[in-house]
């Protein structure tokens, strides 16, 4: 069950009681050795730079490269939302496997398994063979990020895990920053198949950081790791779930869509991977001062701004009709800089409604609700897509309009329970 949650002001640890202590997981991060000359932190964040831009060197080139084989916009909408659709329902679950497995063989076979999934989707053509391997990626990634986030919140106390999580979500950033780039300019100058075998090979270099942040075995038998449902439980985690779904939702459509509807005014694969480039350089320059200022002002203050800016500036693209690659990379600069604040502070609000051995299960919850938006957001916006290539830009409105209301719900519960905790303080 979940205690009563502390979401903007630092609390005491959930497991200062000798009953807690007691089922305490002996599974968290391995300790520093003496001497150690890399802050733990940033060895977590290398390892989710690499797990990041293993994707992120094939997401400018999958939406073109399935059309280069003959899929419809549509079509490429539904295939690409399987890959999250099967994302969001292991998730769930990833706290289970990680109780059964442990954190370190999880991740690191989770690993070896992206890197095989990552290279049979690049020779992939039939529909059946490509939507497989999809979801075979998607699987394999389910099961790394819960465990990453779980590993960045051992590593700080709750006075500073928004700055923790803030210099992970920076690494991470990088690799948002310079994925694109980087697989935009292999498959312009190899072909598409050498993004896949690039985000391959990134996914085998992340396995010594696993190996250096993480203990090898199971948590301590009679340790509970809880389901789904047992943090789903509480109403305002619930709402921020689906505020999360209905963000990345948005997200979806555009990360989708606005490679083909580049295409479409001519602009080359190199110019998307720039575009998307730039978006992760101002997502990225957001994530350390976003971790500083969810640790002061708490992180449910830095939700809304994030979603309204993002559902703003996806109307831009039809509204204006944007054809040069002068005002896509302004596009995407604005929607990397609105976007940012959101990983920090959804991150950091999880790690502080849960007690630590729930840590995995909690984010695995958490990574869900946005995968299953990346699942919808595609789908809806392939059907949409049926009226023009412009059209899956405008659902940002009804998805933005009704992420903004079930936020304001969530976050004026989640200041009611601020209130209360400081009253009994």
């Amino acid at each position: 069950m979940i205690t009563g949650m502390k979401v903007s002001r630092p609390q005491p640890p959930p497991l200062s009681s000798p009953q807690a202590r007691a089922e305490r997981p002996t599974e968290t991060i391995a300790p520093a050795p003496a001497g150690q000359r890399i802050p733990k932190i940033l060895l977590v964040g290398l390892g989710g730079f690499f797990v990041a831009i293993s994707w992120q060197v094939v997401i400018p080139v999958l939406p073109l490269h399935l059309s280069k084989i003959g899929y419809t916009a549509s079509q490429i909408g539904t295939l690409v939302s399987l890959l999250s659709l099967a994302m969001g329902l292991v998730e769930m679950q990833v706290g289970r496997i990680v109780g059964g497995f442990g954190r370190r063989h999880t991740l690191l076979w989770g690993l070896v398994a992206n890197t095989v999934a990552m290279v049979l989707l690049a020779y992939a053509r039939a529909a059946a063979t490509v939507s497989s391997t999809l979801a075979a990626v998607g699987v394999t990634r389910a099961v790394l990020w819960p465990p990453l986030h779980a590993t960045v919140a051992d590593t700080a106390s709750q006075e500073t895990r928004g700055q923790a999580f803030g210099v992970f979500w920076f690494w991470t950033s990088v690799a948002f920053l310079t994925g694109p780039a980087i697989g935009g300019i292999i498959a312009a100058r190899f072909g598409d198949w050498a993004a896949f075998y690039l985000g391959g090979v990134f996914s085998l270099l992340a396995l010594p950081v696993v190996i250096a942040v993480t203990e090898p075995g199971r948590p301590r038998p009679g340790v509970t790791v809880g389901g789904a449902g047992e943090v789903l439980k509480d109403k305002i985690f619930f709402r921020l779930c689906l505020v999360n779904h209905l963000y990345y939702s948005m997200a979806g459509i555009w990360m989708t869509f606005l490679p083909l509807y580049m295409a479409m005014q001519g602009l080359s694969v190199e110019i998307v991977g720039w575009v998307l480039t730039v978006q992760g350089l101002t997502y990225a320059l957001v994530q350390l001062p976003a971790g500083r200022l969810a640790d002061r002002w708490g992180p449910h203050s830095l939700i809304l701004p994030g979603v309204i800016g993002r559902a703003v500036i996806g109307l831009l693209v039809p509204i204006f009709s944007l054809h040069s690659s002068a005002a896509f990379i302004v596009a995407g600069g604005l929607y990397g800089l609105a976007g940012g604040m959101i990983p920090v502070t959804f991150t950091t609000l999880v790690s502080r409604m849960v007690p630590q051995h729930r840590y995995t299960t909690a984010m695995g919850v958490y990574n869900s609700s946005g995968d299953l938006g990346f699942f919808i957001g595609p789908l809806i916006g392939g059907a949409a897509a049926l009226l023009g290539i412009w059209a899956p830009f405008f659902l940002s409105v009804p998805l933005g309009l009704a992420a903004v209301l079930i936020g304001v719900g969530g976050l004026a519960a989640a200041e009611r329970s601020e209130a209360e905790a400081d009253a009994k303080a």
